[in-house]
């Protein structure tokens, strides 16, 4: 049995949202704030039995802000299993929570979308919901709009219960099904609660949650670690291993301890200062109340011989250093995950399933450790299953986007979204392909590639020299990094789109993917040896085949260079003095340098054009868009980014770009403390004066 899904509804950064898990290590990725943490907190309130959230734990900041006003509204957390054995099927505790759903027609008409109908899985939840009392006025007052809010407004966090369950067969976590249960109390309108908010069929039946944790074990590791401080306290994770195993020892060995620490007593007793100090005592007291009232006092050691009592004071310290605090923190972070995983493999010994929880493992550790110890986790236990939360495209590298969750936050909404989820269907309806699609991409995507899955927004480029100018390019022009606004280029290296794109949809990540790519239409002398007739012809098909593929996928879309980057990037505005300025810096004879220069100067295009591409050939692309790259950052003129960059800068930083920001950036290009539209006003002529804002600022517009 593993945990399979976990859906939240309205807790916290979550509205409506659902995570997948597979059995083994699983990861939830995404940016800060984004809601890792929550997702951690929501298993946690119904598996893990030191983690405690019951009615006086819950807070108006508990639910979903996107709500508005919170009264009245239902806060569900679901957790499905799947994969339960036979032999776990006959625990009582299975059978419990395991769904033997015999779907009748009173919940067909209901049009639910049930959470599942296999007899191999089940599923636990708490509804934090208002009292019966208070549904039923909600219901009598539906539809009498000032009578209902009038009850809403009444509605107090006390008036709140909590409902562990099991069994339901809807899913919360669609819309749809929500409002058939709880209601569309911004309409004012609610159900009977005797219809279907009571109904076990429908919501669940009752259960202990105690008896859970009886089979189920988490182990939480907190991203806020002082691992020096968590050390010192009671239930380190020595003293915990030292519990474990205590009755494992061999009892002569107890024993034997056991002897020495009676005789260490004995001895610290009979130390002459410390029976000086025994005796001053007694006859103070005697002098105090008499010899027939003062007690006679032995001051005594009392070393405890029970073994996790001494675990206190068993101590790890590195060989040839002085102690754990000699030790940076990123040894230290990867000390206390390997003393938690050793605690975890002797004291988790919950029948059903062990589930470890950890937050950001990276902390403090190198890039290159932080895939070695992804994949070496140690747990090898088909009863145990991990799930982390991390910020690392390393560990992202080392994982695998069929047990990837990743979480964005927006509009105070958060959703988890699967890269996974129906990726090898499209790859076999749409790209021909009989190869495992997810598979594929988990092995292209290395730490570089896999700043995808972190970003806001994405642009996909063919090579080197996009990847190196374009950023470069916007942080000049614009004055803002894509750091800024979560915009990441992506290099494919080559322009094999239709592989890395999909990722992005409604069904899997929803995050805007611009994909740049040239057209290849010559414009070079047709006798030039860098005349490709066949380049233009393929530029034609791979336009076709890119827009027919996403044409009904609303977060990707491609923008193509009619020619090539390195032609179009140097016919915008005054850009071509950026590839005269790099001849003098790619050659050392003036006369050579003379003669780059006199060609890039040519009124005649095809000249021109010609002489960028023979730069690009000479000495690399990647090595030409480097030195360009410099001279962009010194630039003393006006630069200018070409059209279709901008257009794919525009649609992948949609999430990020607002009006306000645009007026900061107005302000921050041109000195201009002016609105949008004042800026955009044809009198003001900043179509010729800011030709690259006002073409980002009228594109953004148009979207």
């Amino acid at each position: 049995m593993f945990l399979s899904n976990l859906k939240i509804t309205n807790f916290r950064n979550y509205r409506f949202s659902s995570f997948h898990f597979e059995k083994g290590t699983n990861t939830i990725i995404g940016e800060n704030d984004a809601g890792k943490s929550n997702a951690m907190i929501a298993i946690r309130m119904l598996l893990d039995d030191r983690y405690y959230y019951t009615q006086k734990s819950l807070k108006e900041s508990d639910f979903n802000k996107s709500l508005g006003d919170w009264r009245g509204h239902w806060i569900v957390i679901s957790i499905d299993f799947d994969g339960m054995t036979s032999e776990e099927a006959t625990k009582e505790i299975i059978s419990q929570i395991m769904l033997d759903i015999d779907t009748d027609e009173s919940l067909e008409q209901l049009n639910f979308n049930l959470s599942n109908t296999s007899t191999n899985t089940g599923n636990i939840s708490l509804i934090i919901r208002p009292i019966e009392s208070v549904r039923k006025e909600l219901f009598e007052a539906s539809d009498d709009i000032e009578k209902f809010q009038s009850v809403r407004k009444t509605i107090s966090l006390a008036d709140y219960e909590f409902l562990f369950l099991s069994k339901g067969s809807i899913d919360f976590s669609d819309e749809q099904n929500y409002k058939s249960i709880v209601g569309d109390l911004d309409s004012c309108s609610a159900p009977d609660p005797n219809e279907c908010q009571n109904n076990e069929s429908v919501i669940g039946t009752k259960i202990n949650i105690n008896d859970i944790a009886n089979y189920i074990s988490v182990v939480f590791v907190d991203a806020l670690r002082d691992v020096l401080l968590m050390m010192t306290k009671g239930n380190n994770p020595i003293r915990n291993i030292v519990r474990s195993i205590e009755n494992n020892i061999d009892e002569d060995n107890i024993q034997k301890v056991r002897e020495k620490i009676k005789n260490l007593n004995l001895s610290i007793a009979e130390i002459a200062e410390l029976k000086g100090v025994q005796g001053t005592l007694n006859s103070k007291l005697v002098e105090i109340l008499g010899f027939i009232y003062s007690p006679d006092l032995l001051l005594t050691s009392n070393i405890s011989d029970e073994l996790v009592s001494l675990s206190k004071f068993l101590n790890l310290n590195p060989e040839d250093e002085e102690g754990m605090n000699s030790l940076g923190l990123g040894h230290l972070n990867m000390i206390f995950i390997a003393l938690k995983i050793v605690e975890y493999n002797f004291t988790s010994t919950r029948e059903i399933l062990n589930i470890m929880l950890i937050e950001e493992p990276e902390a403090h550790i190198h890039h290159h450790i932080q895939k070695t110890l992804f994949r070496n986790l140690g747990i090898k236990d088909k009863t145990t299953q991990v799930i982390m939360t991390t910020h690392s495209p390393n560990i992202a590298e080392a994982s695998e986007i069929s047990r990837m969750n990743i979480v964005k936050n927006h509009e105070s909404k958060s959703k988890a979204m699967q890269p996974f989820k129906g990726l090898n269907k499209f790859g076999k309806d749409n790209l021909g392909i009989k190869l495992n699609l997810t598979h594929s991409i988990e092995r292209y995507l290395d730490s570089k590639r896999s700043a995808l899955l972190f970003s806001k927004g994405v642009i996909l480029v063919e090579g080197d020299a996009e990847e190196i100018i374009i950023p470069s390019l916007i942080k000049k022009v614009l004055k803002i990094s894509l750091d800024e606004i979560g915009v990441s280029v992506i290099n494919i290296g080559s322009t094999s789109f239709q592989y890395i794109a999909p990722l992005f949809s409604d069904e899997r990540i929803q995050r805007y993917c611009a994909i740049v790519t040239d057209l290849d239409v010559q414009a070079v002398p047709s006798g030039s040896k860098l005349y490709k007739s066949e380049a233009g012809t393929k530029g034609v098909e791979r336009k076709k085949k890119l827009e027919s593929m996403f044409n009904s996928n609303n977060w990707v879309e491609p923008y193509f260079a009619n020619t090539t980057f390195e032609i179009e990037m140097s016919n915008t505005g005054r850009n071509i003095d950026l590839y005269k300025n790099a001849v003098s810096h790619l050659y050392v004879k003036d006369a050579a340098i003379r003669g780059w220069q006199e060609k890039l100067s040519s009124d005649c295009d095809e000249t021109r054009n010609e002489s960028v591409l023979k730069l690009a050939e000479n000495f690399g692309k990647g090595w030409l868009a480097v030195t360009v790259s410099v001279l962009i950052s010194e630039a003393d003129f006006e630069l200018s980014i070409p059209e279709y960059i901008l257009e794919a800068l525009v649609f992948a930083s949609q999430e990020s770009i607002t009006e306000k920001f645009l007026e900061k950036l107005i302000n921050r290009i041109s000195d201009e403390n002016c609105t949008v539209e004042e800026f955009m006003k044809p009198e003001r002529n900043n179509e010729s004066h800011y030709v690259s804002l006002f073409t980002f600022i009228k594109k953004w517009k148009s979207l």
